[in-house]
C-alpha cells in the first residue's frame, strides 16, 4: 500500500514492474465473484525469457499466484499464500497467448483453497496446473497474495 513503511507510495502489482509495453507481463484479468471464478490472458514478453524462446517458469508461478491472489482477495479477503503447487506440463513459447482458468474449490473460513488452469488461448493445450491455499492475510504491514 501507498505509504505503508518500506514503500516508497509508487506501489504496484508485481507483473505490472516492467514498464515497456509488451516486454514483460501483458495480461487481462476478467473476474466473476459469483461464480468464483477467474480467467487471464496473458501473451509474455521477451523479458520473461528462460530457456531461449520459452517462457521461464517463475514468470508463470508469478501470473499462477497474480491469478489466484487477484481470485481469493475478491471471494475472501486479503489472505497470503500459505501452499502454491505447479505441476508444468509443456513450455510456452514466447509471444504466444496463454489463458489462466481460476476458481475456488471451497472455502473454510477466510482460509481458501484454489485451483487453476494455463492452457493455450484456444483451450486445447495445457502447459500447467495449479492448486493454492491461502490463509488470512492480516498481519503486521499487511504484506502478501495468495
Amino acid at each position: 500500500p501507498a505509504g505503508a513503511a518500506g514503500t516508497s507510495g509508487d506501489t504496484r502489482l508485481f507483473p505490472r514492474a516492467i514498464e515497456g509495453p509488451g516486454d514483460g507481463f501483458e495480461y487481462v484479468m476478467f473476474l466473476s465473484v459469483p461464480t468464483r471464478r477467474l480467467r487471464c490472458l496473458c501473451q509474455p514478453g521477451p523479458f520473461l525469457e528462460g530457456h531461449p524462446g520459452l517462457t521461464h517458469g517463475g514468470a508463470l508461478a508469478t501470473l499462477i499466484d497474480s491469478s489466484l491472489g487477484t481470485l481469493a482477495l475478491a471471494v475472501a479477503g486479503r489472505v497470503v499464500t500459505a501452499n502454491l503447487s505447479i505441476d508444468y506440463v509443456l513450455p510456452v513459447p514466447l509471444g504466444t497467448v496463454v489463458l489462466v482458468d481460476a476458481h475456488l474449490e471451497r472455502q473454510e473460513g477466510r482460509k481458501v483453497f484454489l485451483e487453476c488452469h494455463l492452457r493455450s488461448a484456444d483451450g486445447d493445450t495445457l502447459h500447467a496446473r495449479a492448486t493454492g491455499e491461502g490463509t488470512p492475510g492480516d498481519t503486521p504491514g499487511g504484506a502478501g497474495t495468495l
